[in-house]
Parts: structure tokens; sequence; C-alpha cells
């Protein structure tokens, strides 16, 4: 069998790939096929992890099991096939194009039902939800639903189509009322100590930029913005350039870049981003290294334009956790490696007792004080004929220094990086944050 190109390299991190972009958690989506039907699926999967697959190729064990036996059982956690049913969702999804209410969520014993993140521009973010918040009931149809276990929760988001409201109270009283829908995600947003700017639908389709005075973030020193920049999909590249000219354009001298959960995303919006770092130059932002110790080398945007860049003149402070992975953590080596970024303005999530006991109870990886340390790249491979893919590890990532690899390990204090108090990952409010600006203006 004879492979052929189909579609242009990308590769990704934490999840799939969308044509022609680069992401970390996804991979790269390299190959097609010519076989046809589910043997030849079955051997086109062997050959794909015998030529590619990082840490060795076909053995013994392999033999007369299942597609889904192979991934799950023989290759490691990152690798995945999907069904063309799949892999099209997969790829929808990464472009921005989502469903539902866009919140992610986990029960608590004797607490509720935690909001560990929301998307922007999804109907709970448009409805004043944050990341943080606590629900202790939820009401659909007139039938109200107290919380007392996380089935509770499936019921209640299961049984609403869309355009049917949901109200949620917290357990400090307050409501948000969403409907599921479709929406186009975004991956960004700005605030000063006097306004602040996100993304929302524009007319005509897209996003556009709308300021939101209501968000501001008034414990912000004059001079000073934050951007979250919560993954590296869908339109994150350009939303981010102009967030830098905006920052520009108000004369802003420092900068509070919040990869906090950021998990990673597509490596072609990192090289973008990075790009804004890099005084302008396409310098290497970052390097991989395959099983035959072949190596490739991926480059920093070229930004012409000085009012998408970043100076070097500006003060830039980093706030990282332990779901900081991938595409953020190789964003951070190049700021580091090209002098836009120092180890001691880099702040890392410490967690409360609390919240490390109950990630214990529930068999949930602890990241504490660190960042996540994923420094292998996946490569998507897709079967031309029947639009099925599988996701293997198929290198190593290092820093633009040749060097330096994360994997495993992560940014740790012991690399000069500052302790950031946090009592859960995301908190109402934000308190670690404002730790944060105590520590960079006390």
């Amino acid at each position: 069998m004879k492979d052929r190109k189909v579609l242009k390299i990308c590769v990704a991190i934490f999840g799939a790939v969308t044509i022609a972009l680069i992401s970390f958690f996804a991979g790269f989506i390299v190959r097609g096929c010519t076989r046809r039907g589910s043997a030849a699926s079955y051997e086109w999967v062997l050959d794909m992890i015998e030529k590619h697959y990082y840490f060795g190729g076909v053995d013994n064990g392999f033999t007369g099991a299942s597609i889904d036996a192979i991934t799950e059982k023989y290759l490691d956690r990152y690798s995945q096939y999907y069904t063309a049913e799949q892999y099209e969702q997969v790829k929808k999804s990464n472009a921005g194009s989502k469903s539902g209410i866009g919140i992610s969520y986990a029960f608590v014993e004797d607490k509720g039902v935690y909001v560990s993140s929301v998307v922007c521009n999804s109907p709970a973010y448009i409805s004043g939800l944050r990341a943080g918040e606590w629900f202790k009931s939820g009401s659909a149809g007139g039938k109200e639903t107290e919380f007392s276990s996380a089935s509770d929760v499936t019921k209640l988001f299961g049984g609403v189509g869309d355009g049917e409201k949901i109200t949620l109270t917290s357990t400090d009283g307050e409501q948000y009322t969403v409907a599921k829908a479709e929406y186009t995600a975004s991956y960004t947003y700005m605030c000063t100590n006097a306004t602040a700017w996100a993304f929302g639908d524009a007319v005509g389709g897209g996003l556009a930029l709308y300021e939101k005075p209501t968000e501001k973030i008034s414990y912000l020193p004059d001079g000073a913005a934050y951007i979250r920049l919560t993954q590296f999909y869908g339109s994150a590249a350009k939303e981010f350039s102009v967030l830098v000219e905006k920052f520009n354009s108000l004369s802003c001298t420092s900068l509070i870049l919040d990869l906090r959960s950021n998990g990673g995303g597509f490596v072609s919006v990192m090289q973008e981003i990075a790009g804004a770092f890099s005084d302008g130059a396409k310098k290497i932002a970052m390097l991989s290294r395959d099983k035959h110790g072949d190596e490739d080398s991926y480059y920093c945007a070229k930004v012409t334009d000085a009012e998408r860049r970043i100076s070097k003149d500006t003060q830039v402070y980093v706030l990282a956790n332990g779901g900081t992975a991938s595409a953020s953590e190789a964003l951070i080596g190049a700021m580091i490696c090209y002098g836009a970024l120092d180890y001691e303005n880099i702040f890392l999530s410490q967690y409360s007792d609390e919240y490390k006991s109950w990630l214990k109870k529930t068999g949930q990886e602890l990241k504490d004080a660190r960042t996540y340390g994923k420094g292998i790249m996946q490569s998507t491979f897709e079967n031309a004929f029947t639009g099925e893919a599988l996701k293997l590890t198929t290198a190593k990532i290092f820093w633009p220094d040749g060097k330096t690899s994360i994997h495993d390990r992560g940014v740790l204090l012991s690399d000069g990086c500052r302790a950031a108090s946090a009592a859960w990952q995301h908190t109402k409010g934000d308190e670690e944050l404002k730790g944060v600006v105590a520590q960079i203006t006390g």
C-alpha cells in the first residue's frame, strides 16, 4: 500500500485536527489511504502505527485486537481512533463551531455543581455566567431539580432541546437563564482598570470586538492590561492580534497573559501568537523530533506591523496552572527564549488542601504549582476513502533552544517562578488574579 498526501500538514494537542491547521493535541493530518472496508481499515491503522507511532510499532500484542482495543490498550492516552462521523464533529468543533450552553462542570459532594470553564460567546457566557460559580439547582419546563448527584445535572441538560430555556440557581441565590444553541466560540478577551473588550457575533457573521465596560478589572494598575487566552483554536490568533493592537493604542506598559487551564490547540495559532513576542522576526517557535531522529522547525509568524507586536519594553507576566499544556507551554518557551518573559514573572497556581483532596477522591491527576508538562506531539492521519482518522503520538517537542523539553516535567517553581494561591481551579471573582496583582504591585 502506497500512501499519498491529501491534506496539508497539521499538528495538535488534546483533541483532533482541523484541516490545514497545525495543533498539538490533535496532531498532523498528513496522509490518506486507498484501502476500503473494515478489514482494510484495520490494516491501515496498523500501518500508520508501524510507520509513525513515536513509542514503537506493531508487535504481536496487536494480533487479533479490534481497532478500539488497539487504541485503548496498546497506545498512549493521547492517541485515538475516530470514525468518519466523529472526525467531522471534531473538525467542526476545533474550527470554533459549537453547540450547547458552553460550560464544563463537575459535581462536588456537599458543595454543589462547580463550573470549571465557560466558553466565551457561548449562551452561558452571554448570560453572565463565569468559571468558579457553584450551582445548587436548576429548572426547565417548569420543573425544579435539586442537584444531589452528577446524574441530576446530566438529566436536566439532556432533557431539553435547542432553544429551550434552563434556569440555574447558584448557591448564593443568583440565577442564570440559558438555552442550548449553536454558536461561534471566542478564545480571548482583554480588561483594563477602566473598561474591557470581548468578541461577540458580528452583523453578517463571524466575530467582532465589542467594548464591555462592566467587565473591567478595577484593581489592575494603571497602564496594565489583562488578556485571557483560553485555547489555540478557531479565530484565537486573529482575536489576539486585534487585542494587541488595542493594547498598543492605549499605550499600555504591562501585560498579564492568562494561560490557566489552556490545554493547547493548533500549533499554527501558537506560531501566530508567538510572532507578537518575537520582535517581528521569523524565529523558531518550537522544534519536533520523531522516533527516527528527524527534526522539524516551526517558526513564529513574521509580524511586520509594529502595532500588532508586544514591545520588548513591555513588562509581561503569565498566569499558568496544572491545566496549562502543550501549545501554551510552547508559547511560554518561545517567550522565554526570546526575552519577552522571565521565569520570575510566571505565576503558578498553588491549590488549596480542599481542592487537592477533592481531586484525589475523584482520581483526577493533580498538577500543583506547575504547568502540565506535555511535550509530545500528536499527528492525525485521515483515510481518504473512508473519512476515518487516527491520532498518534509522533514526536517530542523542544523549545527554540533545541535542548529544553518540558515533557513529564512542566514549568516549575524551582525554575524561578512564583506561586499564586488558588482555592480551586477557578473562583468567582478570581481571587487568585487579585493575589497575583498584589504581588506585582507590592
